[in-house]
């Protein structure tokens, strides 16, 4: 798997232990009427999915990187191949959520002994990348 945001490109060093998958969403709504419900819905659509990913431990050097593509608030390019080989689509992406614990090695982020725990990040699709 890769991130980049046009300038910087990271390929994990560690997949994630956990990761949803990867399929268009059904969006539509209901709402009760007095004797039915009125439903709506549109086409799937990948756009809006959110995909989330866990780490029980990842290096705390993974993590740094991946605190500056959150940090830097840039919608980013996601690769989501698991061979190496670049996957046939790609998206363009919001990170919306990072987060974890310290764990061995407590917080320095140069030590090859110092992890973090726990990971979890959510991205959201925002388009198909061309």
């Amino acid at each position: 798997m890769n991130l980049t945001d046009g300038v910087t490109s990271y390929d994990f060093k560690l997949l994630p232990h956990r990761m949803g998958m990867i399929r268009p969403v059904k969006h539509c709504a209901s709402k009760k009427t007095y004797t039915s419900v009125a439903f709506f819905s549109w086409d799937v659509s990948i756009v809006g999915k959110e995909i989330d990913f866990l780490w029980p431990a990842m290096p705390a050097s993974m993590w740094k990187k991946l605190d500056e593509f959150y940090a830097g608030n840039k919608t980013l390019i996601w690769d989501p191949t698991l061979t190496g080989t670049p996957a046939a689509k790609k998206y363009n992406v919001e990170m919306k959520w990072l987060d974890g614990e310290y764990l061995l090695g407590g917080y320095d982020e140069e030590l090859p002994t110092s992890y973090r725990g726990d990971v979890t990040i959510t991205l959201l699709i925002l388009s198909e990348a061309t």
